[in-house]
């Protein structure tokens, strides 16, 4: 079990760890998961998102390479700026998706929601390498640290950040005499700052203070986990993998359908003309009974879908789970677990409307 920088800090606070992706992270703080959720909808939370992958590409003809690479169109990006974006096999199928910012002329980074995958940097680092661009994994040089709510705006002003950024603008602050970037990854007012590793524990600690004076608090991965199944959010390597369409997962709002690049000929046809034979889906326990990733749901004895990840979801007072269900299943009203337990279908929020 790997332990990311901050673990060793977090077992003062957290109530307890879980296991995801190989990494120990805090499930919750001494408050508990539903003391940290609150706090995210009421006040401000900050999050410890150091398992997320940081990938750097540098070089004096970046932007080129990357618009005949990635689905978003790089080369109309300014400094200082960013977009959603993911990456597609030859056959359209969704290896990687992220937020991807241009710092410079020769240096874009792209951030994932999840740890930086072998795959993926092999896929992009075969297209780089015939254009003399270096793909570098930084997630050991900086870490993600999040504020979400609404007083995060007022956080990071007191950190040092002078007026908070628009969404996809990359701003500084100054917390001291430490210079970091900060960006808005979200339309609701969530921030997201990039910490050098060797900064990470004193700021962890200054910002939980903040967060603490503005009457939020740390909030762990169950509260985390509950606020990203309710937004409809995939997680890859549990929801789905690279076998997976884009539309089927709910990320169809980062594909361009306006320039070339690799697997963009099969999702434009997929859009026109076809449809998706599976899809990601809201699954609800009608009777309060636990859902578990991997379990097959049911239409009578065919087995109609699975679930991925599930959590309690506070925000509904029941279980909930992600689930990709077969097409002709989509309307059903008879669904249910193995033993007869029922679940409901829901469709998903929508995503970059």
């Amino acid at each position: 079990m790997t332990e990311p920088a901050l673990t060793d800090v977090h077992r003062e606070d957290a109530g307890a760890f879980t296991a995801t992706w190989g990494l120990e992270l805090p499930g919750s703080f001494r408050q508990g998961a539903a003391a940290e959720y609150a706090a995210v909808g009421e006040s401000v939370g900050l999050f410890d998102e150091s398992y997320r992958g940081v990938i750097d590409f540098l070089g004096e003809d970046v932007a080129a390479m990357l618009d005949k690479v990635v689905s978003s169109p790089a080369p109309s990006l300014e400094n200082r700026v960013g977009q959603d974006s993911c990456i597609l096999s030859a056959r359209g199928r969704l290896l990687g998706a992220f937020s991807l910012y241009r710092l410079s002329d020769e240096h874009f980074r792209a951030i994932l929601a999840e740890p930086t995958r072998d795959i993926l940097l092999e896929s992009l680092r075969k297209y780089a390498f015939l254009s003399d661009i270096e793909v570098r994994d930084a997630t050991s040089d900086f870490s993600v640290l999040s504020l979400r709510g609404p007083r995060a705006a007022s956080v990071l002003e007191a950190a040092g950040g002078g007026d908070a950024p628009a969404v996809f603008q990359v701003a500084s602050v100054q917390p001291g005499e430490v210079s970091i970037d900060c960006v808005c990854a979200e339309e609701s007012g969530g921030y997201e700052l990039w910490v050098p590793a060797a900064e990470l524990v004193g700021l962890w600690g200054f910002l939980r203070d903040l967060v603490a004076d503005a009457g939020g608090q740390p909030v762990g991965w169950e509260a985390a986990e509950a606020w990203r199944i309710e937004t409809g959010r995939a997680s890859y390597g549990r929801d789905y993998d690279g076998d997976f369409f884009p539309v089927e997962v709910n990320e169809e709002h980062r594909l361009s359908y306006d320039k070339c690049y690799v697997g963009q000929e099969v999702v434009a046809r997929m859009s026109t003309y076809g449809h998706a034979n599976r899809k990601l889906f809201h699954l609800f326990s009608a009777n309060d009974v636990e859902l578990s990733e991997g379990v097959s749901v049911y239409s009578d004895s065919v087995e109609a879908g699975r679930i991925g990840t599930a959590c309690h979801s506070f925000a509904h007072s029941r279980p909930l789970a992600l689930a990709m269900i077969q097409r002709k299943f989509f309307n059903s009203n008879g669904l249910h677990l193995e033993g007869g337990e029922p679940v409901e279908l829901a469709e998903l929020p929508g995503r970059g409307e």
